[in-house]
């Protein structure tokens, strides 16, 4: 990989070839936040394990990343279980998932003076080696069936929850503490960035073909200041990883951002959240991939709602150029039908329904189920094909 080589492409390689523009017979789709607690399965997983012991666990994490193509097993990509905040534990900030209210760190960002408390460039390799095995072994038990989408939290969201000391509604002290401190904001933010590059590298290396940047917080700040502290380390991001690993494909999802400011980056797929319309988002972003942007929310109708919903958000994206999501992620409380109907409604909308003159439809594989294994059982499951 170093080298320039690549993993073999999936069975089914849609969304790989959606994220390079290439055609494709329907669009592809996948969810974000698809393992999580609106799964029974997964909740049985949880009843039995904290939440980080799973992150931290590769075949636990590797488990709850199958969960959702065993049920759903037209799903052409998976996303490897983990969190975000795996940056800031592995810089030295132990966190917790308080049941409540979400992640909690053991202490936080008060001043810049806290940021000697940090490991400013840990060593990603071996703090995050978990998440590496559990991409690793997630693939090899999927019989590389979809890809295994890597992710991190981009430099803004990380810095939000490391001053805010954990979840937060609005983030106030994370935006004063920009606008107090832009010095050691700077700093922070270019470790941060610098982490997130050797982590995401890595991702690829253990076999994740697209990586994911979450900034989640982007739409907190005005365009302006966003403009000002973040553009430039996102596009940083990308066009480094790709300098170092040319065939590595790269998402950001600047939720409720500007998205015209990332069409001359080196990002493949840029994410839509349910605040901006597809024709808008095309606007913006002509030359790139979109990926969105059906509200959440919707799974909570009826089945031919949904499948309406759906269906129009497919007609106004079209099949070139698009990856099937939502604007967000999955809700606890989504019911297990809501992610069937939305997934069956976008598989009925083929290239046929999109006449493209000079076009041609590209057979492509199709996903294939992967058998359930126990949660007694996982560690033996994944035992023969742990890395040495």
């Amino acid at each position: 990989l170093k080298a320039g080589g690549r993993w073999p492409a999936p069975e089914n390689d849609r969304l790989l070839r959606a994220a390079r523009g290439e055609p494709v017979d329907r669009a592809p789709k996948w969810m974000m936040r698809q393992a999580g607690r609106y799964l029974p399965e997964y909740r049985y997983v949880l009843q039995r394990s904290d939440f980080f012991t799973v992150c931290g666990t590769p075949a636990l994490a590797a488990e709850l990343t199958l969960q959702p193509l065993r049920r759903y097993p037209s799903l052409d990509s998976m996303i490897i279980f983990s969190d975000i905040l795996v940056i800031p534990v592995a810089m030295g900030m132990p966190c917790r998932m308080e049941p409540s209210s979400g992640p909690k760190f053991d202490w936080a960002l008060r001043s810049p003076e806290d940021m000697a408390r940090l490991d400013m460039s840990p060593d990603v390799d071996a703090a995050l080696a978990h998440v590496f095995d559990a991409i690793f072994w997630t693939r090899q038990r999927s019989e590389n069936a979809v890809p295994t989408i890597g992710f991190s939290g981009a430099p803004w969201t990380l810095m939000g929850y490391m001053v805010e000391g954990g979840a937060s509604r609005s983030f106030d002290a994370a935006k004063k503490w920009l606008y107090l401190h832009p010095e050691a904001s700077r700093r922070l933010l270019t470790a941060l960035r610098d982490v997130v590059v050797r982590y995401l590298i890595s991702q690829y290396d253990a076999g994740a073909p697209l990586l994911q940047v979450f900034d989640t917080n982007c739409g907190e700040l005005p365009p302006e200041i966003y403009e000002e502290f973040m553009v430039a380390d996102l596009k940083f991001i990308a066009a480094e990883v790709k300098r170092r690993r040319p065939h590595a494909l790269l998402s950001i999802f600047p939720k409720d951002g500007e998205l015209a400011t990332f069409n001359d980056s080196a990002y493949d797929v840029v994410g839509v959240s349910w605040k901006t319309s597809p024709t808008q988002a095309r606007r913006d972003v002509p030359d790139k991939t979109l990926q969105g942007n059906l509200d959440p929310h919707v799974l909570f109708a009826d089945g031919a709602e949904i499948a309406r919903r759906a269906q129009h958000m497919v007609r106004e994206f079209g099949v070139d150029r698009y990856i099937c999501n939502l604007g967000h992620g999955m809700l606890p409380t989504h019911p297990v039908e809501g992610p069937e109907r939305f997934i069956a409604a976008v598989d009925a909308m083929k290239r046929e329904d999109f006449p493209t003159p000079g076009s041609r439809t590209e057979r492509v594989g199709a996903s294939c189920p992967v058998p359930f294994c126990p949660v007694n059982a996982v560690s033996t499951a994944f035992r023969s094909i742990a890395p040495s």
